[in-house]
C-alpha cells in the first residue's frame, strides 16, 4: 500500500513539472513587451521555448527572447554577444519565411529599440509598411490583436518615418 502511495505521488509530481515548462504561444506572445522588463519572466519563457519551440512562429518568438536576454545582462561584451546571436536566428527565419507576419514584427520591435551602436537599422520602414500591408492577414485573431496594441502604443515613442499615420493605424487595425 504504501509503495502505491509513494508511486502515484512520485508520477504526479513528474506530471505536474512536466506541464509547468509546457509552450504557450498564447502567453509567450502576451508576454513579450512585459518581458523587455522582467528578467525572469524573460529567461523562464526562452528556457521553455529553447526547449520545445517547433513551429516558425515559436522559433521566432525564441530567437525574440534570446535577444531580450541581452538587455538583462550585465556584462558588456557578453550583451552583445547574445545579442548578436539572437539577432543571426532571428534573420535566418525571416531569410526562410519572409512573409511571416509575426517574424516581421518582432525585427520591427527589435530595431526600433536597439541602439544605434548596434547597427541593427536596416528594416524598420521596410517592416513597418509590410506590417500595415499584412497584419490583417494573421488568421490569429489575439495574435493580431497583441501586436496591433503593441505598435498602436509604441506610436508615441516613434520618431520621423518610424511613425505610424493615422491611416496606416487604421488599416492596422483592420
Amino acid at each position: 500500500m504504501m509503495t502505491r502511495i509513494v508511486l502515484t505521488v512520485f508520477l504526479f509530481s513528474i506530471a505536474k513539472m512536466g506541464l509547468g515548462q509546457q509552450l504557450n504561444i498564447d502567453k509567450i506572445r502576451k508576454d513579450y513587451a512585459e518581458a523587455v522588463k522582467d528578467e525572469d519572466l524573460c529567461e523562464r519563457n526562452f528556457e521553455v521555448l529553447d526547449d520545445g519551440a517547433k513551429s516558425t512562429t515559436e522559433k521566432v518568438y525564441r530567437a525574440a527572447y534570446e535577444i531580450l536576454i541581452a538587455k538583462h545582462m550585465g556584462n558588456p561584451f557578453k550583451k552583445v554577444g547574445q545579442f548578436k546571436e539572437g539577432k543571426k536566428h532571428l534573420e535566418e527565419l525571416i531569410k526562410d519565411n519572409p512573409n511571416h507576419i509575426e517574424a516581421r514584427f518582432i525585427r520591427w520591435s527589435v530595431q526600433v529599440h536597439a541602439p544605434s551602436f548596434l547597427g541593427y537599422k536596416d528594416n524598420i520602414i521596410e517592416d513597418k509598411n509590410f506590417l500595415v500591408k499584412n497584419l490583417h492577414k494573421l488568421p490569429n485573431e489575439e495574435a493580431k490583436s497583441i501586436i496591433y496594441n503593441y505598435l498602436k502604443g509604441a506610436n508615441p515613442y516613434l520618431k520621423g518615418e518610424q511613425i505610424f499615420t493615422n491611416v496606416e493605424l487604421k488599416e492596422l487595425g483592420q
